[in-house]
């Protein structure tokens, strides 16, 4: 199967040609382009079966490519290289119906290929699946028909609506003729069925989304008449037209949706959510509805899955960032709390950091970026004690498991463990470098960075003599005892620089330099620039200084 490659950066396509044996696994790497526009051409040229391609690029980007190949070829399978804050992009990209994902900056040959494979495995099975012939049987016909009107709706939702991916174009199908396909009632219900994934280690059968529309339309009928369709992979839509409002519709629309839900769990032992728009008359009432369903589904991240929630406009969601949840303070602190191996004050931070999450109430997107986010500072400073701390293992890679999040319990609850084990294997890697004594002596100069610290208190608390310390400790870090308390400062003054307005002489009080000038002149002399210059590049250009290491 051909493999062609789409990255503006030249390492990363010379990086992904040479980590594969492509022949060996029954692919041909057919070339690479360095944005969409010669990628495009490129496919033209030599029919790829495959498409890697990364999403910000010049001259065409990754989603206009992608949109162009569903345009041109829907056959090409796609996965997408991102990174870490293309969260947005990468949403977009699903949506338009791309097949997979993998983060550049935690990619591996082996999650790359396995990748590839499993993709490659799904063509086969289309190609074996349309060599067999023209038969097909009446369920067959039947998902058909719930596909075209699916289809139908998802149309309707989605001209105009925010979320329609940027770009793509509207269908210029007739409306009228759309409104043929799905007999609306002059009083019309939405429902929008979340299932949930089943827990890693399950036993069950993978579920299959048919048998659950399946289920799913049986219990719907035994209270009206209605439609279950699906929408997305893990979305099925519940369309009820109602011809005249019914004697306690509510009852029995709540009743609906528990039979369904209990169903579901019983039969499938599939877990679900369901989410209830408030009435509609008409086709212009589809969208409305739909973004009502969605925001009454979207509380079980918040207040749990496997329940029905009902539309109310006092429980919107806030579907703007507005105030950041997770301050620059926080930043900071965390960042301190790492450095100290201080794990209940890592958990205190990020709990504090998922309280106000769950107190403002943001869309699922919104919070997952916020978990991220805070993964990603805990991966960064935890990673200084070993470069191997993170490194993915057989299980899903973490950032995976974030993005999997179902409820904000489960995110507090993986956050503790992520922090005890990860707090502990740093420990570990700790005990490694240096002696006991050294290593407790670096923590309490870390805690206490602007403390007047001399060699021979230090010395008097690890229980040694001067010279013996000295000695010692220029042994174990590879620097002198002075030297490496004012690496610590500096790299304090560094943060509140990039952080704060507070003039040169507060930060080298705070840091614990009482003397302006002193301070200065060790700062230029390990970072190469005044406190006010280094300021002055990193608000102009951005430019991060490096910082030294210790």
């Amino acid at each position: 199967m051909k493999v062609i490659l789409a990255d503006d950066e030249i390492l990363v396509r010379l990086g992904i040609r040479s980590v594969i044996d492509w022949n060996r696994h029954g692919f041909e790497y057919a070339g690479d382009a360095p944005d969409g526009a010669e990628a495009l051409d490129l496919i033209r040229r030599t029919k790829p079966d495959i498409v890697l391609t990364d999403i910000v690029m010049p001259n065409m980007n990754g989603l206009e490519l992608i949109q162009a190949i569903k345009r041109s070829d829907p056959g090409i399978r796609i996965i997408v290289l991102s990174s870490h804050n293309e969260y947005d992009y990468l949403r977009q990209a699903m949506k338009l119906g791309v097949d997979d994902y993998i983060l550049k900056a935690s990619m591996k040959p082996e999650e790359l290929l396995a990748l590839l494979l499993e993709t490659a495995d799904k063509i086969a099975a289309e190609r074996e699946e349309a060599d067999a012939g023209p038969i097909r049987s009446q369920q067959r016909k039947e998902s058909e028909g719930r596909d075209r009107l699916a289809q139908t709706i998802h149309r309707w939702i989605g001209e105009d609506s925010q979320d329609t991916p940027q770009g793509v174009a509207g269908s210029d199908r007739d409306i009228a003729e759309d409104e043929k396909e799905i007999p609306l009632a002059a009083n019309n219900m939405l429902l929008l069925l979340r299932v949930h994934p089943q827990p890693p280690n399950s036993a069950g059968e993978p579920l299959e989304l048919h048998t659950l529309i399946d289920l799913a339309e049986l219990e719907m009928r035994k209270w009206l008449h209605g439609y279950a369709l699906p929408y997305n992979d893990h979305t099925v839509l519940l369309l009820i037209p109602i011809k005249e409002p019914l004697p306690e519709q509510d009852g029995i629309v709540e009743g609906l949706c528990g039979d369904i839900v209990s169903a579901l769990k019983r039969f499938l032992a599939a877990s679900v959510s369901i989410g209830v728009s408030e009435p509609f008359a008409d086709r212009t009432g589809l969208k409305k509805a739909y973004w009502q369903a969605r925001q009454a589904l979207e509380r079980y991240f918040y207040e749990g899955t496997e329940k029905v929630y009902r539309y109310a406009a006092e429980t919107e969601l806030s579907t703007k960032n507005g105030e950041p949840l997770f301050t620059k303070e926080d930043e900071r602190e965390l960042r301190n709390r790492i450095e100290l191996l201080d794990e209940t004050g890592m958990k205190r931070i990020v709990g504090r950091v998922l309280g106000s999450m769950r107190e403002n109430r943001r869309q699922i997107d919104l919070s997952i970026q916020i978990c991220l986010a805070l993964l990603h500072h805990l991966q960064a400073g935890l990673k200084k004690f070993d470069e191997a701390l993170f490194a993915e293992g057989e299980g899903e890679p973490l950032y995976k498991q974030v993005i999997a999040f179902q409820e904000l319990h489960e995110a507090e609850r993986w956050f503790d463990r992520l922090i005890d084990d990860a707090a502990d294997r740093a420990r570990e890697a700790l005990k490694k470098t240096y002696r006991e004594e050294i290593q407790q002596l670096i923590l309490q100069m870390k805690q206490n960075y602007a403390e007047d610290w001399s060699l021979k208190q230090a010395a008097r608390m690890a229980n040694m003599s001067e010279s013996y310390l000295s000695y010692l400790f220029k042994k174990e870090t590879g620097v002198g005892f002075a030297a490496y308390i004012n690496n610590i400062r500096v790299e304090k003054a560094v943060e509140y620089l990039r952080e704060t307005n507070w003039p040169a002489y507060v930060i080298g009080e705070k840091v614990g330099y009482d003397n302006i000038n002193y301070f200065g002149r060790v700062f230029k002399k390990l970072i190469g620039l005044s406190p006010q210059q280094y300021r002055m590049q990193f608000q102009l250009k951005g430019n991060e200084h490096a910082i030294p290491k210790h």
